[in-house]
């Protein structure tokens, strides 16, 4: 589930290539929980699963730090002045 395909309104091109990550990134978390529900599962079949699952929500914490917050409020006090 790419996001890439589809230009997002988004005037920072910083912003609007992590809000691309982002999605990617939720897209391959919806993924792995779908994996984990598939039945049959071995044991080293979910831990293998849940060690991605574990790396991707590492990824999507990245993209909450105080920069990526600025930027998003920075795009939304642009907004506000048109």
């Amino acid at each position: 589930m790419q996001l890439r395909s589809r230009s997002l309104a988004i005037e920072d091109e910083t912003l609007r290539v992590l809000i691309q990550e982002l999605g990617d990134e939720c897209g391959r978390v919806l993924e792995l929980i779908h994996q984990l529900q598939l039945p049959g599962l071995q044991n080293g079949q979910k831990a293998e699963i849940l060690a991605e699952l574990s790396a991707s929500m590492i990824h999507l914490h990245t993209h909450c730090d105080d920069e990526v917050q600025t930027s998003l409020a920075n795009e939304l006090e642009r907004l506000s002045d048109e």
